[in-house]
């Protein structure tokens, strides 16, 4: 079968990677000139690892990730606010994204990945796909599969009314070097009304750290915000955070407005399929974003492997829309948890947060375990 895939992102290139294993004929296209992803840290959580099973691309992955076995919120005074143990048995690992891509990119053939080339709509049917570029040519395939992000330009062809929806909160980004952290498995965030801040440990002495801060869209006072405003702000946060913004570079910084999706009631339009970030974005507070792209690339290729055409994508849509939703709504409350503002009522919040046992908080992420694989 001739399938393109728009966008070499995650999402894309584990597609590609898959479907090409099983011998289809696939052309991936990437608008940018190189295929890179922008961010600093990623996590892929276990139930990715447990789908890939004896796959070679999970040995892969488990190379370039640090263990991750327990994620922490503390409040900025440093009090435990809550503690999850990962689950039993699974291996959960945190990376810089560009390791992930590089590790995903190397099971793709290059003559498979084609940079510059920028689709501006698809023209859709029942037998066959037409791809439109912005240098006039067009090209027709079997299936055409979205995975060209949150902006995607072929969600807007085939669901036009599906538009990002801004979650209220900016993020900055970086990765640092040479960073000691004494509790190299643990993810903590550290919660207060002046925002949000998380610090991952990497392998190799490396840490991945973020700032949530609560903002207008396309704030222009956070634009202007730099490493010396980010240290001002946090000074009185625990040792560690201090630490990890001093050792910053002050140009390489990143900041991101974060938006999510109304959840899609359908991925599949008849000969173009949505997936990842194109399909189901989500915010970043359960960590799943590339995970779940990971997991819609491991589900297609299974069902298109074990089902007719029609019946795979039937399968594969009825498999992750009503799934990817749980994670869209669920992230989505932990984030307007999270950025509360008001003292008091992140005073409440908090003593609440310590009051819960730890296991019902671990409950929260058991059904990301439970989707099925074809």
């Amino acid at each position: 079968m001739k399938i393109a895939i728009v966008g070499a992102g995650i999402g894309g290139l584990t597609t590609a990677a898959l479907l090409i294993e099983q011998g289809h004929d696939v052309k991936v296209f990437e608008k940018n000139n190189e295929v890179a992803e922008i961010g600093a840290g990623i996590g892929i959580g276990g139930n990715v690892i447990e789908k890939l099973g004896k796959h070679d691309l999970a040995k892969g992955i488990k190379n370039v990730g640090q263990i991750i076995d327990t994620m922490e919120v503390r409040d900025d005074k440093n009090n435990v606010l809550s503690k999850v143990k990962l689950k039993k048995n699974t291996v959960n690992l945190t990376m810089s994204r560009q390791d992930l891509i590089d590790v995903i990119q190397s099971y793709v053939p290059e003559e498979a990945i084609y940079t510059d080339h920028f689709v501006t709509h698809i023209d859709n049917g029942d037998l066959k796909v037409t791809l439109h570029f912005n240098t006039q040519q067009q090209e027709a395939f079997d299936l055409c599969i979205g995975a060209d992000g949150v902006h995607s330009k072929i969600r807007n062809t085939v669901e036009p009314n599906s538009k990002p929806e801004y979650q209220g909160y900016t993020v900055f980004r970086g990765l640092v070097e040479d960073v000691d952290i004494k509790d190299a498995q643990i993810a903590k965030e550290y919660w207060s009304p002046k925002g949000r801040v998380g610090v991952v440990p990497l392998l190799n002495n490396q840490a991945y750290w973020f700032i949530s801060i609560n903002a207008k869209e396309k704030d222009s006072k956070m634009k202007t915000y730099g490493k010396p405003h980010l240290q001002a702000r946090f000074n009185r946060f625990p040792n560690e955070i201090r630490t990890v913004l001093d050792k910053e570079s002050e140009t390489d910084i990143l900041l991101n407005d974060i938006y999510d999706l109304k959840p899609l009631k359908t991925f599949v339009y008849q000969r173009a399929i949505l997936l990842g970030d194109a399909a189901h974005a989500t915010t970043p507070n359960m960590g799943q974003g590339a995970g779940q792209a990971m997991e819609d690339a491991i589900v297609l290729a299974n069902c298109l492997q074990s089902y007719s055409f029609d019946e795979a994508l039937q399968r594969y849509d009825k498999l992750r829309v009503k799934h990817t939703k749980k994670v869209i709504t669920r992230s989505r409350k932990i984030g307007k948890l999270a950025q509360r503002s008001n003292k008091l009522i992140v005073a409440v919040r908090n003593g609440i947060a310590k009051a819960l046992p730890n296991k019902l908080v671990t409950n929260q992420t058991k059904f990301l375990y439970k989707s099925k694989s074809k």
